[in-house]
């Protein structure tokens, strides 16, 4: 980089004990001296090696000054610097499903429970401080641990409600989807707002009572008090073991919790797509062949359903970034033992995609700054985000033309009756929607390598290729 510069990875900027650095594809950490410090105190601990050989923990080392290729202005703002293993795609907790969030949620509390049991504390409890590697959820904060000062209580509690609990609770008792409330709020569901979501009689549901209506009404009672409450407890005898009868009454609630879905549009797809057997295998076939043929690192698959074709991509690849904007294909897709464990499924929108935000809009950035697709697979879609999402056809062509150099996208012909029933009841405007317009935009961008109808000439397969890349 110019001037030996490096980029400061987005979401690290609140962190007043370090910042996390990306540089030469690489992940560093800055420390402060106390951070430091308790990071080699950690570091020495059976409990800390073993949830790192477990891989529960991000893969983490000191690093040796004379190995830091940070610029000289950086290094020297911090006593120390961590490296840490790179994550194959960042993902945010409102793109996540609910089993997502809820293995997310028991980590957090497994990783509590074994600090606070070895004489250490989590000082954060936020979801970003979990990605999903393999489809498991791995911490990545390890500066959170810090020494247990004895007397105190968990400071991540409220934290956790907010950012975990909560959200589960919305999604298992009251079937409402929580990533709009995190998408919302880049801090979860506040303690005073999470009443206003449950009824009266929501009251004698497990958790309801005690971490939603008591904790807000206490909130309220002493939120704007004086009193040290860390003084009050440490002098009435408060330790570590309550802190963990809490947090194993926590984890019991929250492996309690379940959702089940209704109303999903694609939850079923595998059941009801209107292909034939054959026509489905010639299309697994087509979309096998072009992704063998560009050997593409990382496959973006853009309205996966549940997952049939990231299964197909998944050997062929390092990551597929599997994305739909149904939760319950998605839960689907996360919870099947059968998709390879390099799927990463996620709640998108295209028409409605993850934005930047947060402080001075980069503390989170969206999905195109954090993953680079080298193929793109846009299969049964393209009727959904013109006629659906009002999206020009030319337009939506232009962006995947923007996101990558090979695409299979598939073309759903008016005739076809999933066609007809986005179109029923509408005023058909869509006179961009037609073979020859595709055909038109696609050429704009790509060659057209490959062609090949299905369902009687009603759908049809595009493997496209920039021209530009093909020369290269």
């Amino acid at each position: 980089m110019d001037k030996g510069s490096a980029l400061l990875v987005a979401g690290s900027f609140r962190d007043r004990d370090g910042r996390v650095y990306r540089e030469q594809n690489r992940i560093f950490r800055g420390l402060s001296s106390t951070a430091l410090e308790n990071y080699k105190k950690l570091a020495e601990t059976e409990f800390y090696q073993a949830l790192l050989k477990s891989g529960k923990i991000i893969g983490t080392r000191l690093l040796p000054d004379q190995e830091n290729p940070l610029p000289a202005v950086i290094k020297s703002q911090w006593a120390g610097f961590l490296e840490h293993e790179t994550i194959p795609v960042v993902s945010y907790p409102y793109e996540w499903s609910f089993g997502m969030l809820r293995s997310a949620a028991l980590l957090q509390l497994n990783l509590v429970g074994q600090a606070i049991s070895n004489g250490f504390t989590l000082k954060d409890a936020t979801p970003y401080n979990i990605q999903f590697v393999d489809r498991k959820p791995v911490f990545i904060d390890i500066p959170s641990f810090e020494p247990l000062q004895e007397g105190e209580p968990w400071t991540g509690y409220r934290q956790f409600c907010e950012m975990f609990l909560f959200p589960l609770l919305v999604q298992s008792y009251k079937n409402c989807n929580f990533q709009p409330f995190m998408r919302g709020s880049i801090d979860g569901i506040g303690v005073q707002t999470a009443p206003a979501l449950f009824g009266f009689r929501d009251r004698f549901r497990k958790g309801v009572l005690s971490h939603v209506w008591l904790q807000a009404k206490l909130d309220r009672r002493y939120g704007g008090s004086s009193d040290n409450v860390r003084s009050h407890l440490k002098s009435a005898g408060f330790n570590r073991e309550l802190i963990l009868v809490n947090v194993r009454k926590m984890k019991k609630l929250v492996q309690r919790l379940a959702w089940e879905g209704a109303g999903s549009e694609w939850g079923d797809y595998a059941e009801f797509h209107n292909y034939s057997e054959h026509d489905h295998r010639l299309k697994e076939d087509f979309v096998r062949e072009a992704i063998s043929e560009s050997r593409p690192g990382t496959v973006w698959d853009i309205g996966c359903n549940t997952g049939q074709f990231s299964k197909v991509a998944a050997p062929l690849c390092r990551q597929v970034v599997a994305m739909d904007i149904d939760h319950l294909a998605v839960e689907r897709l996360f919870q099947n033992p059968d998709i390879p464990s390099n799927v990463l499924p996620l709640l998108q929108n295209v028409s409605d995609p993850s934005p930047n935000w947060g402080w001075k809009n980069s503390e989170r950035s969206d999905l195109q700054s954090r993953s680079k697709p080298d193929l793109v697979l846009c299969l049964a879609l393209i009727h959904h985000v013109v006629i659906t999402a009002n999206i020009p056809l030319a337009e939506f062509i232009e962006w995947l033309a923007q996101l990558t150099d090979r695409l299979v996208i598939e073309y759903v012909s008016r005739k076809d009756d999933k066609v007809q029933i986005l179109l029923r009841n509408k005023d058909d405007k869509y006179t961009d929607y037609s073979k020859e317009s595709l055909l038109a935009s696609l050429e704009k961008f790509y060659t057209i390598e490959q062609q090949l109808d299905v369902n009687n000439g009603e759908r049809t397969l595009f493997y496209c290729v920039n021209p530009a890349n093909e020369a290269g």
